[in-house]
């Protein structure tokens, strides 16, 4: 309330524009799974679809074996697309690549069916196919099949890709929502161990407290994004205040107890003095007023911008620091301090 009271009031104060509260909560599951981001830009549709089971069905082996080994292949209704070029896809299916997709597969919405790309492969399913995307003739299917978060995270790329070039929403609107229900932990294939998805010390929500370490990829956190137009505004959680359970997620994510004694041991023996609950949210100012003044990156907007040097022009930051603060903070330079 505190977040949304605040940016209600700034909008009202400089844009005279009216925001409606409270802002929409969409788990993190629902976001990937239907946007294709966990940050996604709710100005317009275009909802990715599962056709996993039903495009197992088909001749179609790559579909197939992804399926077979526990993948999804998810569907994008492209509306009135049906006329791009080989040339136009190949665009989108690199920026399926960027997030790891191996190809963009497709097919054309006609009058009489399916046609292209794919679509022999699937002869006897095309009117399946067409009523579970509710696709309509003139439009472009797009399919990605991988495991479920490359699947999903391709394809919500593909998706920004294709409303900008369609000119799908208004550039004037702002749609707020908060992703809440993060997953605490995920899986490093490189570590082959268990990692936090944002960082050890957000506390794990209720119902998974006393069974975590059983399934930690199943685990939820009291973590919560706010997120506008397809960019993150805002990051919190709830954080960790007793040193038991603090100690039960430095074991799952592989940190021994003498490690997290060396390294955190500040923090466990803070919190034996009772430390109470306690949480906190970070909004990004910047990003905000980027997004305010219609711009697509900070540096246009940035109070104290950096050249490609790192160098600060408006206060020649950084700079020497004089002998009497480097005595002041107990600190040595390899420069003589002027």
């Amino acid at each position: 309330e505190v977040i949304e009271g605040m940016l209600q009031h700034v909008f009202r104060k400089t844009l005279n524009k009216e925001l409606q509260v409270p802002f929409p909560r969409l788990p993190y599951d629902q976001a990937m799974d239907r946007y294709g981001s966990d940050k996604p830009d709710l100005r317009f549709d275009l909802e990715l679809k599962d056709l996993s089971s039903l495009l197992a069905q088909g001749d179609f082996q790559l579909f197939k074996d992804v399926v077979g080994a526990g993948g999804v292949v998810k569907a994008l209704v492209a509306p009135g697309c049906s006329g791009l070029s080989r040339k136009e896809i190949s665009r989108l299916e690199e920026a399926a690549k960027i997030f790891k997709a191996k190809g963009l597969a497709w097919m054309k919405v006609t009058e009489e069916g399916l046609e292209g790309g794919i679509s022999r492969f699937y002869s006897d399913f095309s009117e399946a196919i067409i009523t579970e995307t509710g696709a309509a003739a003139g439009d472009l299917l797009l399919f990605v099949g991988d495991t479920w978060e490359t699947a999903c995270t391709s394809l919500g790329a593909v998706r920004n890709e294709l409303a900008a070039k369609l000119k799908l929403y208004d550039e004037k609107d702002f749609n707020f929502a908060w992703i809440i229900d993060f997953p605490l932990f995920q899986w490093s294939e490189e570590e082959k161990r268990w990692e936090p998805a944002h960082h050890m010390f957000s506390m794990p929500q209720e119902q998974y407290v006393d069974t975590m370490e059983e399934n930690p990829g199943l685990v939820k956190g009291d973590l919560y994004d706010l997120v506008c137009n397809g960019v993150e505004l805002a990051s919190g959680s709830i954080r960790i205040h007793e040193p038991e359970l603090q100690k039960r997620i430095f074991n799952i994510i592989g940190l021994s107890e003498a490690e997290a004694e060396r390294r955190f041991g500040f923090l466990l023996e803070a919190f034996r003095y009772g430390a109470p609950p306690h949480g906190g949210i970070a909004p990004g100012l910047d990003r905000l007023v980027m997004l305010m003044a219609g711009e697509s990156t900070i540096r246009e907007i940035i109070t104290f911008p950096k050249n490609t040097l790192g160098f600060s022009p408006m206060d020649k930051c950084p700079s020497s620091v004089g002998r009497e603060q480097l005595e002041e903070l107990h600190l040595k330079s390899t420069e003589s301090a002027p």
